[in-house]
């Protein structure tokens, strides 16, 4: 199926901005697509705004490497969870050691020196995909331990924990398949001045929406649902404790314990809504509005470097971590 593409004009800045030279339309969009060039309006592509992307950009990759090193350097979690969260911070790692560069790179470099940035949609979508179903499979470890806790031992073994993360990886393939090819979505070209644009998508049938919404409203809903029946599940276990005292303050320090994750799932969960609701109303709307969505994509543009950089859970916990280890560390002996 052909890619469809349209370009229009709006005078704010978005993410993922892509100078370009007008004498090369080919530059324009992505591969294949047939391209026009509207009258472009004054945009306000600032050296401060693309210098408030590189900070938050380069503090997501300092802090996501920091979770990656605290997963590895933990021996405390069991084999199953703690496969589940490395495979969760090196999904967000990659994302943002891959990505970003390329992200900064269209917007620095000289005209025509960096491909359209409709180029570098399908990864991004991947990568978001595979972040939130990694999500996902964390929440179905945490559903299990809580609510069906006779049967855990058997669930967290490695059989049951790989295959979790393969099928968070499938999902994460088919998503950017079906936006790659162009199935339900047009690839838009935002002009933002004459010598730079964004490339955004606008879903045209349903399977278009689906395919965006696996990305993170499908997850992030399963997330909220598996986290109410984990809070509602541990709330009557502890409020009808077992008659033996031992066994009840056992079963009290467990449920505690299991819960740590869940908690910060719910928080990520939260952050995560906050962060991508500017990129769900872009991508939902008719592409002819999107030229009146300027507040919508100026917060867009923030959505990347916050929601990996400040995300108010795991990456301040893996910081702290990571400096404590590392203050703690005996200095050589020379």
């Amino acid at each position: 199926m052909a890619v469809t593409h349209e370009t229009i004009t709006v005078g704010c800045l978005s993410p993922n901005l892509t100078r370009f030279d007008h004498s090369d339309n080919s530059n324009q969009c992505f591969s294949g697509g047939n391209c026009s060039t509207a009258e472009i309006r004054s945009g306000s592509l600032t050296t401060d705004w693309l210098s408030a992307y590189i900070f938050l950009r380069s503090v997501a990759i300092c802090t996501n490497l920091a979770f990656v090193l605290a997963v590895y350097a933990d021996r405390t979690s069991k084999g199953g969870p703690r496969l589940l969260i490395g495979n969760l911070a090196m999904c967000s790692f990659l994302y943002c050691i891959i990505l970003y560069p390329i992200y900064t790179l269209q917007e620095w470099l000289p005209p025509g020196e960096m491909p359209s940035s409709c180029t570098i949609i399908a990864p991004t979508m991947f990568f978001m995909a595979a972040i939130s179903w990694a999500d996902v499979s964390l929440s179905v470890n945490r559903t299990v331990a809580i609510c069906f806790p006779l049967r855990y031992n058997n669930f967290r073994g490695y059989k049951i924990t790989c295959a979790l993360i393969a099928a968070s990886w499938v999902i994460s393939v088919f998503v950017p398949a079906v936006i790659g090819s162009g199935t339900g979505v047009n690839y838009v070209v935002v002009m933002l001045s004459s010598n730079s644009s964004f490339c955004t998508i606008s879903t045209t049938n349903n399977l278009g929406a689906f395919s965006v919404g696996l990305c993170i409203p499908i997850p992030y809903a399963f997330i909220g649902m598996a986290s109410l029946a984990i809070y509602c599940t541990a709330y009557v276990r502890m409020r009808n404790p077992p008659a033996n005292a031992s066994e009840a303050a056992r079963r009290k320090r467990m449920i505690n314990k299991r819960l740590v994750i869940v908690k910060a799932m719910l928080v990520s969960l939260l952050w995560n809504v906050v962060c991508s609701t500017p990129v769900l109303l872009t991508t939902s709307v008719p592409a002819d509005d999107i030229r009146n969505q300027t507040l919508i994509n100026n917060l867009e543009a923030l959505t990347p470097g916050l929601l990996y950089a400040l995300n108010p859970v795991s990456r301040r916990q893996a910081i702290k971590l990571v400096a404590l280890k590392w203050i703690r560390k005996p200095s050589p002996v020379l």
